[in-house]
């Protein structure tokens, strides 16, 4: 059943510029919908989304991270004990692309 608790919890971080769609990915996984207007994250938020994998409950924490450099510090704790991050980019955007290189330098 849906309220049974999770076999395993991954926490998963996504990080990436501000306005590079990691907000509307979560929200599209989490919900099967996508919204094309989305306020910017400030700070961090988070979805969980429960799975079976195989025989296996899993739950997936999914932390949206703020892409202003304003919130880089605050970014930085919640790569602690992360089991992935993903750094997402705007295919239309190249400066968001190159900043990819930075984030994997502070995630790191």
């Amino acid at each position: 059943a849906a309220s049974c608790s999770p076999d395993r919890i991954f926490k998963v971080v996504f990080v990436g510029n501000s306005g590079v769609g990691k907000s509307s990915f979560i929200h599209r996984f989490c919900y099967d919908r996508f919204l094309a207007e989305l306020n910017a994250t400030m700070g961090i938020d988070y979805q969980v989304k429960s799975l079976m994998v195989d025989d296996t409950q899993v739950a997936l924490q999914l932390w949206d991270t703020a892409g202003q450099e304003r919130f880089r510090s605050i970014t930085r704790q919640y790569f602690r004990k992360a089991d992935g991050i993903l750094v997402m980019y705007d295919v239309t955007a190249k400066c968001s692309f190159t900043a990819v290189r930075n984030w994997m330098s502070s995630v790191q």
